[in-house]
């Protein structure tokens, strides 16, 4: 289950890290908005930050005592993924959505998330069927299971790597000021 908790906690990071913006400088009081930024360019960046905030959100639970009974148990681990798959597919779909984006150089902010995204959505996908086929969790069940999550994982910090090297050109930086779901 610590599995889980690691996946979440890439998404989180892999989202956000494209929503946020280093600079330079002193904090200042209160966020700085640049007036008459392109309605397009806030409506795109106010998705974008949607998405990131759906995942942060979707991110949070707790997972209890795993249950005793094999049958139950097996319940358990289907849905918990079947929850992910859930999850990553309207991450997927939302950022599909963005591209093009009004601004041809914001596109790779997305690519470079919705690639390894997508890509370990598969695995999740992978890892439930593996669940649900399975007549009982065996051994041989779990090692594959936890395969596609691991694999699964190491696409996601491969997308957050990628992140660090891509940003948002200036105007789009500037319009997050202006994204309701940038402020949150």
């Amino acid at each position: 289950m610590a599995v889980k908790r690691v996946v979440w906690a890439v998404l989180v990071l892999a989202t956000t890290a494209a929503c946020g913006t280093p600079v330079a400088g002193r904090p200042v009081a209160g966020r700085v908005v640049t007036p008459g930024s392109d309605a397009e360019v806030v409506r795109w960046m106010d998705n974008f930050c949607g998405v990131a905030n759906y995942l942060s959100a979707s991110g949070g639970f707790t997972l209890g005592t795993p249950p005793t009974d094999p049958a139950e148990a097996k319940k358990s681990l289907s849905s918990s993924l079947g929850r992910v798959v859930d999850v990553l597919n309207v991450a997927v779909h939302d950022l599909d959505e963005l591209t093009p984006a009004p601004v041809a150089a914001a596109d790779p902010a997305v690519e470079v998330i919705l690639e390894p995204l997508s890509k370990a959505r598969d695995k999740f996908v992978l890892a439930k069927s593996t669940v649900d086929e399975a007549p009982e969790l065996t051994l041989e069940v779990f090692g594959t299971v936890n395969q596609h999550l691991t694999e699964a994982v190491t696409m996601m910090n491969d997308g957050v790597e990628q992140v660090s090297l891509v940003s948002l050109p200036d105007d789009f930086r500037e319009a997050a000021g202006q994204a309701e779901n940038c402020g949150k």
